[in-house]
């Protein structure tokens, strides 16, 4: 099976930086044709990454879906593009989402989103009917409620909001230490090979403190604990793949499925051995649910 590293490696072959003016502010995102004979009449996907990443961390689905036509912006005020003009929560995320779609003149592209992505593809597909099928990589869907990972969450969201009221350089070097990302890492990821450990560790050291400022991470964290996806998708027909993890600490596989039961059109594979960090881990599994999925439903 093809590993993160070699599927990162491969998009990375085939990337094309580009930048778009959307509700006028610029967003930095980057393109991967298709490699197949005719590129042009093969499908677009849209990749959504999560909170403190960039278009980096889900790169290895564009280096395995090589047959599509992948767009993978850095979100506003993540990576090297530019924060809005209003606050960091989940509506204007989607209106954002939303502009951003239609400003690349994209006409129903295929959706992928991980974590607090799939908060924003599946509202804005609730509201805008803008995607023809989605994929949610560890969907946010509750559950948190006991247990070390509440108290995680609520350490963390005291740890930001501290951050953010401090001094700008003081707050900046709190939310850009190596002890909370380090610490981020070795919670999140389940494997128990070394090197991918290792490896997954410096992914996070280059791309989480890709942030413009701290009222970004404050208010994007809040947006991120505060939603989940159960109110969006009764408004959805189009076919959704949702993709979780056994050890998923953000939401329970139990939570993934009481969803998929109340959706007219969704599906549920379920990643053993594995965390909220599927898109490192199991890259290449996950393409190839992702590729069977779209071949299923005739989108490919």
């Amino acid at each position: 099976m093809v590993a993160a590293v070699e599927l990162q490696e491969l998009a990375a072959s085939r990337a094309i930086h580009k930048s778009a003016m959307v509700d006028g502010a610029l967003c930095n995102y980057w393109f991967y044709p298709s490699t197949s004979e005719n590129p042009e009449q093969d499908p677009t996907i849209v990749l959504v990454h999560g909170y403190r990443g960039d278009h980096h961390g889900l790169e290895s689905f564009a280096g395995g879906l090589a047959k599509f036509n992948i767009i993978a912006p850095d979100l506003p005020g993540f990576g090297s593009s530019i924060p809005l003009e209003q606050e960091h929560n989940l509506d204007n995320y989607v209106i954002w989402l939303a502009a951003f779609v239609r400003e690349l003149q994209l006409d129903q592209p295929i959706a992928v989103g991980h974590s607090f992505g799939t908060l924003m593809i599946t509202a804005a597909q609730a509201r805008y009917q803008m995607f023809r099928a989605l994929v949610c990589i560890n969907p946010v869907a509750g559950g948190i409620t006991k247990g070390i990972s509440r108290i995680l969450l609520n350490f963390v969201k005291f740890y930001y909001f501290a951050a953010n009221k401090m001094p700008t350089s003081i707050g900046l070097k709190m939310l850009t230490t190596n002890l909370l990302v380090d610490g981020m890492s070795a919670y999140t990821t389940k494997s128990e090979d070394k090197s991918l450990r290792d490896w997954i560790k410096a992914q996070h050291k280059l791309h989480f403190n890709s942030f413009a400022n701290s009222d970004v991470i404050w208010e994007c964290y809040l947006a991120s604990i505060s939603n989940v996806i159960q109110p969006y998708v009764k408004d959805i027909t189009v076919p959704v793949l949702m993709i979780a993890a056994e050890l998923d600490e953000v939401t329970p596989v139990s939570e993934v499925f009481k969803v998929a039961e109340t959706m007219k059109s969704a599906q549920v594979h379920v990643i053993p051995n594995c965390g909220h960090l599927v898109h490192y881990e199991a890259a290449q599994q996950t393409v190839d649910y992702i590729e069977e999925f779209l071949n299923r439903v005739q989108l490919k």
